[in-house]
């Protein structure tokens, strides 16, 4: 986890001793109990501490009194490095040199679990990626788009995740700020014969369709997992079919305190790694907090969702929180951030209406309000005709590759210029350079206007500036891979039928 192997910023540990740092996101059987104690102990404070302004203001007046008012036995030196910005900088450089050891053991146990959630999102982000080459090709730029459209830290919290699953009609939750816009709850799907038949028969089309990658999928999407009261059937049928059991995030963690415990015992068990609870309010973090012990949530993320979290947290500007910005602009990104919430590149299903959507992630806007771009619907009765659609859907709206035939244009607001004799395509957060292309600036002309074939490019510029065509169609292809062409459905689709033409 450190820069010498073990952490200590001593070298090796001493031989037979234990090491001082272990990974949390697999089994724990072989952690002490009091190795996971000191980081789940942290972890809840650092919960009260970014949800609580007056929790913040009586730990910098007082920090002992502060911890011992939550009753963890722990020191303010062990919480400090991870509240301070400057100590936190100190602390980010000297475990970059590998010169850590000098910080608590128990400071660089909870970073060592901090990165290793960051890779395990990064390590799911690469095996969400189909064994469909359609697929795979299509998703690929996808990510590449939402580099340059979102901004390198936003899209680097998407994993462009296979699927989603609704195993309900709507949600009882009814936030505020629901980024994708959560219709009110109708009803849900019993877990009964018929039921379970076709859930098992969609996940195994979706195993043969997109290979190993569906295990990476989840169970929720403008719906609650737990508005569904045979949730955990289901999800045990998931990992049955596919091999994993998926992240279950839930805004009703607090609801129910013993319906979660059974749910967090079940997906251990079951090897989920990070399950997620949306805390909505300080009482309900109060309640998370009086129902479950530190150790119980190691491996579950509270998400600051209450009024009174820091800015940080502020509310993507998509969905429900768009028509509310105005009035609750302190508590929602404003309108020049990138904003969304969607995380799939690939499918979204509703197992209730039996619907699926071929979606994307983009930037929250006036026509796509949800943060995401729908470019099909359609609905099924079995399995064998989920396959049809899904290959109708692949066949339709994937391509490879540029054909000669296609009309390439640059995505809006890319912009384009010529610098030391390279040609740029920059985004508010991307800047491109392209080297060793001559007389491109036609070329760039041409690809904003968006009126010509490939073809026709590359035969224009061989013909103005002797440049070869397949070296014009290598760069357009490379271009395209790239994510830098116009994507976008130029159709708003719902049930297979056009809504609206842009």
């Amino acid at each position: 986890m450190h820069g010498n192997g073990n952490g200590n910023g001593n070298g090796a540990a001493p031989a037979g001793a234990a090491p001082e740092i272990l990974p949390l996101m697999g089994d724990l059987s072989g952690v002490p109990p009091e190795y996971i104690g000191q980081v789940s102990n942290i972890k809840r404070l650092l919960e009260r501490w970014t949800m609580d302004p007056k929790y913040r203001a009586d730990f910098a007046a007082d920090p002992q009194e502060a911890i011992a008012r939550l009753g963890l036995p722990l020191r303010p030196e062990e919480i400090i490095p991870l509240i301070d910005e400057e100590e936190g900088r100190r602390l980010t450089l000297a475990i970059r040199e590998g010169n850590d050891g000098d910080y608590p053991l128990a400071v660089r146990r909870y970073r060592a679990f901090y990165r290793e959630k960051r890779e395990h999102r990064r390590d799911i982000r690469k095996s969400c990626q189909s064994s469909h080459p359609r697929l795979a090709a299509w998703r690929s730029r996808q990510i590449q788009r939402c580099m340059g459209e979102l901004g390198l830290r936003k899209a680097d919290a998407l994993v462009h995740a296979p699927a989603s699953f609704e195993l309900s009609q709507g949600c009882t939750v009814g936030c505020w700020f629901c980024g994708v816009a959560a219709p009110k709850f109708e009803h849900w799907l019993p877990y009964t014969d018929e039921s379970a038949a076709l859930w098992r028969g969609t996940l195994q089309v979706m195993r043969e369709l997109t290979g190993p990658s569906i295990k990476q999928g989840f169970l929720y999407w403008a719906t609650d997992p737990l508005d569904n009261p045979d949730y955990e059937r289901f999800l045990a049928d998931f990992r049955e079919v596919t091999g994993r059991c998926p992240q279950t995030t839930t805004a009703q963690g607090a609801k129910d305190i013993e319906r979660t415990r059974q749910l967090l015992r079940l997906s251990h068990s079951l090897g989920s790694e990070i399950d997620r609870f949306s805390v909505l309010s300080l009482k309900i973090l109060e309640r998370i907090h009086a129902g479950f012990r530190p150790e119980e949530m190691i491996r579950v993320e509270c998400v600051p969702q209450n009024r009174e979290a820091s800015d940080k947290y502020r509310k993507a500007n998509a969905g429900r929180a768009r028509l509310k910005a105005m009035v609750r602009g302190g508590e929602v990104m404003p309108e020049e951030s990138s904003s969304t919430i969607a995380c799939v590149s690939g499918f979204l299903f509703n197992m209730v209406e039996r619907s699926v959507q071929m979606i994307t992630p983009c930037n929250a806007s006036d026509r796509w309000p949800l943060g995401y771009w729908v470019l099909a619907r359609e609905t099924f009765d079995t399995p064998e005709e989920l396959r049809e659609v899904l290959e109708g859907m692949i066949e339709k709206h994937t391509h490879p590759w540029l054909q000669l035939d296609d009309v390439p244009r640059l995505r809006p607001r890319l912009t384009t210029g010529i610098e030391d004799g390279a040609f740029t395509i920059s985004s508010p957060w991307l800047h491109i350079r392209f080297r060793g292309q001559g007389e491109a600036e036609a070329l760039l002309e041409r690809l904003a206007e968006g009126r010509h074939t490939v073809e026709e490019l590359g035969v224009l510029r061989e013909q103005e500036t002797g440049i070869p065509l397949e070296q014009t169609f290598l760069l357009l292809e490379d271009l395209f891979r790239r994510g830098l062409f116009d994507e976008e459905p130029r159709t708003v689709v719902a049930l297979g039928r056009e809504l609206a033409t842009v």
